[in-house]
Formats: C-alpha cells, sequence, structure tokens
C-alpha cells in the first residue's frame, strides 16, 4: 500500500439520502466537519420546510377567514377552548405570517369559531404554563404567540382532524 504525504492529513466523507441525493467532501477534517454540519443543517431546513406546507394545508381545510380574523369553520365537540385557542394562533403564524396576535383578535376569533371565552387570560394560562405559548404586555395590551411546542400540539390535532 502507497501512502502520499500529501494525502496523509485528508479526510472524507460521502452523505446519501433516500431520494437519491449524494454529497462527497474531501480536505482537511475541520473543513470535512464543517460541510458535514452545514449540508446536514440545510437538509434540515428543506425537512421542516416540507412540514410547514403540509401543515398550512391541513389548517387551511380547517380555517376560513372573515374581515381578515381567522376561525374554525368545522365544529367539533372534541375541540376544547384551549386547543381552539392554539389552532387559531397556528393560523395566524402559518396562514398570516404574524408572530404575535393581540388579545382582542384572539377573542373575536373564537367567537367566530363558536366559543365564548370570558376570560382569555384564564384560558391562555394553562398554555402559558405548558410553554405552549408566550405572552407579552399586561391588561389591554397583552399578545400572544405561539412556541414551536404549541405548534407541534397544534398540528398533531389538526392532522388527527383532518383524517376524520
Amino acid at each position: 500500500m502507497y501512502m502520499d504525504v500529501n494525502n496523509y492529513n485528508k479526510y472524507r466523507i460521502k452523505l446519501r439520502y433516500p431520494d437519491g441525493l449524494e454529497f462527497e467532501v474531501e480536505g482537511t477534517k475541520e473543513f470535512v466537519v464543517e460541510q458535514k454540519n452545514e449540508i446536514l443543517s440545510l437538509a434540515g431546513r428543506i425537512k421542516d420546510a416540507k412540514k410547514r406546507d403540509n401543515i398550512s394545508e391541513t389548517i387551511s381545510k380547517i380555517i376560513d377567514f372573515k374581515s381578515n380574523i381567522p376561525y374554525i369553520k368545522i365544529r367539533l365537540p372534541e375541540l376544547d377552548q384551549e386547543m381552539a385557542f392554539l389552532i387559531i394562533l397556528c393560523g395566524y403564524k402559518l396562514l398570516q405570517n404574524l408572530s404575535e396576535v393581540s388579545a382582542i383578535s384572539l377573542s373575536k376569533a373564537l367567537k367566530l369559531s363558536g366559543y365564548s371565552p370570558k376570560r382569555l387570560d384564564r384560558i391562555a394560562r394553562e398554555l402559558i404554563k405548558d410553554k405552549s405559548i408566550d405572552s407579552y404586555g399586561s391588561k389591554r395590551s397583552r399578545s400572544y404567540s405561539i412556541t414551536e411546542r404549541g405548534l407541534t400540539k397544534a398540528a398533531i390535532k389538526l392532522f388527527n382532524i383532518s383524517e376524520k
């Protein structure tokens, strides 16, 4: 076996994805590790984008808009106010690209969906403890945003609803 002095410190990695895509990188250890991490993060971002497209399709079957306010157009008895709250926040984030939604807008959306919340902050309390949503401001200027955990919970519920 012949080893060249120049090739002694060269590393090589080859990545193959099930869909046929291949990447091959050769160079120093640091370069190969850096390129591998970049490729894997890019693949993760592509995968996340595909998941968001699927969620957007599913949510658009369940949520409709009236005067630019999303509401749940399907009446389901197993859907409680907390989950409706999450689904509406998910609709704001994915369909309207709004990260923060005012409490007044959420209250209107829940009323359009057929729910009559007396105190929105009491519905949100458990979701905040669960870290499904974040709350900003106080009293009349309060706004809410959905977290990744909340998006996951809402997506699971939406997929279960759409399968029925």
